[in-house]
């Protein structure tokens, strides 16, 4: 910076006043956006609900699971989705008894399941 320049002047207030009211703008509309953004979760209508158990991990034997008392096997791409639609670590839910609706692969192994809010348990009720 030149010598005499302070940085108050070298910041011109015609600059400052767009700037401020386009990241204030900016902030509105992240702020808005993020407020009405809500995961959609796409279940399959023919996922079947059922009560899943997932044992804990044993590095010696393969991951099993537990679907309204039947032990099946665990596929080896296992996703369980929880009520925020996010991956849920295997290790972190294993033990609790979760309401889910799910998919098996085609060798009867647990691929997919989604862990279902309070209110999805209700809907499904009400449609039954």
């Amino acid at each position: 910076m030149p010598a005499g320049r302070s940085l108050r002047r070298s910041a011109s207030p015609r600059f400052l006043k767009p700037l401020l009211a386009l990241s204030l703008g900016t902030a509105l509309w992240l702020g808005a956006t993020g407020a009405r953004a809500q995961p959609i979760r796409v279940i399959p209508v023919d996922a079947p609900q059922a009560k899943l158990v997932v044992a804990a991990p044993s590095a010696g034997a393969p991951q099993t699971v537990t679907l309204d008392g039947k032990t099946v096997g665990a596929a080896p791409g296992l996703r369980v989705f929880g009520t925020d639609n996010q991956l849920q670590n295997m290790a972190a839910i294993a033990g609790q008894k979760l309401p889910v609706r799910y998919k098996l692969d085609l060798y009867g192994q647990l691929l997919t399941a989604w862990v279902l809010s309070e209110q999805e348990q209700k809907a499904l009720k009400a449609k039954s």
